[in-house]
């Protein structure tokens, strides 16, 4: 009899854990997912590819924010070890402005550049 429950158990375990397990294409489409559903970043088409659970996110963006919405959407997925970094930021002429205007901004020193 209780050979029979030990085996019960076990059997149940691996079913459990088998419909826990995710596979990777499983988690890539759930990040993909995610991203369609989000309205910062569904307008970019990034790669998703995933690996050992270890999800790596590929393309262009235009903004550093969509950049770090994409980050936090794929680690807030269930199932992501990591997040792999590939993701460009644009340099575009509103970068280029800002950057130019604070470059030319007073320091810590007091002192304009």
């Amino acid at each position: 009899m209780l050979q029979k429950l030990i085996g019960i158990a076990a059997a149940l375990a691996l079913v459990a854990t088998a419909a826990c397990t995710q596979s990777d294409a499983d988690l890539a489409k759930a990040v993909q997912d995610r991203f369609a559903a989000d309205p910062i970043v569904k307008s970019y088409h990034l790669d998703v590819s995933s690996e050992q659970m270890v999800v790596s996110l590929a393309g262009t963006v235009n903004t550093s924010a969509a950049k770090d919405q994409a980050l936090q959407i794929a680690r807030g997925t269930a199932g992501v070890v990591d997040v792999r970094d590939h993701i460009a930021v644009r340099d575009n002429e509103g970068t280029r402005g800002w950057l130019k205007r604070s470059s030319e901004a007073t320091g810590t020193s007091g002192v304009r550049r």
